[in-house]
């Protein structure tokens, strides 16, 4: 028996959330990928906590599965809206879900029926399993600028891998948690890829919270803390701006007022769900000590929440988190930085002027 232990489960889980966090998603073949192996584990692992090697021809029908129910056009009640399959890629739809769409129509949306037709099934299952070797099989446990082969050898070509002892007992234990995270990053990034059809909200944010709260008023009180600057490059902020989670919604659901900052868009896409560099978040803790009380009456005369004495505790906690986990942190731009120590002089009061 090689049953990982508690702290090698914890950060199976952790390496887990970092790539839905920090990973680079120019399709949403991850997502699958992660599905796909978890479902092979589950159904041809066992709990021994054994390696096991499989080739991606073994994950290819899990992974059209998860495609078909995705190949039709979304059905929603705006009539003035194009009615199209959701985009799964920044730029045309990835190959595979080109592909099962053709069969969708061929068989009427029947994946029954499809499978039953042994050539085409097996051509479109040698295909999905070149791509997945081509794309994202050594691209996945790829973070930030650095390589993370928790799960397998990153050999970076060919269709097998050997999934580490434990990797296989770690998707069986934790089936559900995992379902439950990749399915909650993959809707954020196709509602992304589909803004002009789905708008800014969806059913699950509906039901779990709007990743962005309206916050009437909220956006001039940062203006004027900021005095028009963006928080990140200090650069004039022609525009509205963006209002920015510092402490990241997929890190933690903060919507407490001294969390936000106003930013360039273009900061504000750059940094995404990392944390912020030791820069930041000394820039960020500055302004909530010398600021936090006149933001707390703007925030009274507004109706938004706040306290914060919590929002640095939770920023304590993500960046502990963080740590623990080896993370990167967004600097600027595409550029990150491995996390250290030193980001809790930051948030103990231990200026030591970080450069940005």
């Amino acid at each position: 028996m090689m049953i990982p232990a508690a702290e090698e489960q914890l950060k199976f889980i952790t390496h887990i959330q970092r790539i839905l966090d920090e990973g680079s998603f120019v399709a949403t073949y991850k997502f699958a990928l992660i599905m796909s192996l978890a479902d092979y584990a589950v159904e041809n692992g066992d709990d021994s906590g054994a390696a096991l090697q499989l080739t991606t021809r073994d994950i290819a029908e899990s992974f059209v599965e998860y495609y078909w129910r995705q190949a039709v056009p979304y059905a929603h009640g705006n009539l003035q809206a194009p009615v199209r399959v959701l985009k799964q890629g920044t730029g045309q739809q990835p190959v595979v879900l080109s592909r099962i769409m053709d069969l969708h129509n061929l068989f009427n949306g029947s994946l029954s029926a499809a499978r039953k037709d042994a050539k085409i099934w097996g051509v479109l299952l040698n295909k999905v399993a070149a791509t997945i070797a081509q794309m994202p099989l050594w691209k996945l446990q790829v973070v930030g600028r650095s390589i993370v082969p928790f799960m397998y050898e990153q050999h970076g070509r060919g269709n097998t891998i050997n999934l580490h002892p434990g990797v296989v007992y770690n998707f069986r234990r934790f089936y559900d948690l995992i379902r439950n995270l990749v399915q909650g990053a993959w809707i954020r990034h196709v509602r992304i890829l589909n803004v002009d059809l789905l708008g800014e909200s969806d059913l699950a944010e509906f039901l779990f919270g709007a990743e962005r709260t309206v916050l009437p008023g909220l956006r001039a009180v940062l203006r004027d803390v900021q005095a028009d600057d963006c928080f990140y490059c200090k650069g004039k902020l022609r525009e509205g701006g963006d209002i920015d989670h510092f402490v990241p919604w997929s890190r933690y659901p903060l919507d407490l007022g001294h969390n936000f900052v106003l930013a360039h868009a273009v900061c504000n896409r750059s940094k995404r769900d990392f944390l912020a560099a030791p820069c930041h978040l000394e820039n960020w803790q500055k302004r909530n000590q010398l600021h936090g009380k006149e933001l707390a009456r703007e925030f009274d005369a507004r109706s938004i929440l706040h306290n914060q004495e919590a929002t640095e505790k939770i920023a304590f906690w993500a960046y502990s988190q963080a740590e623990t986990a080896g993370s990167n942190l967004w600097f600027r731009k595409d550029d990150v930085l491995p996390i250290d120590h030193s980001w809790r002089q930051a948030l103990l009061h231990e200026y030591v002027n970080f450069q940005c």
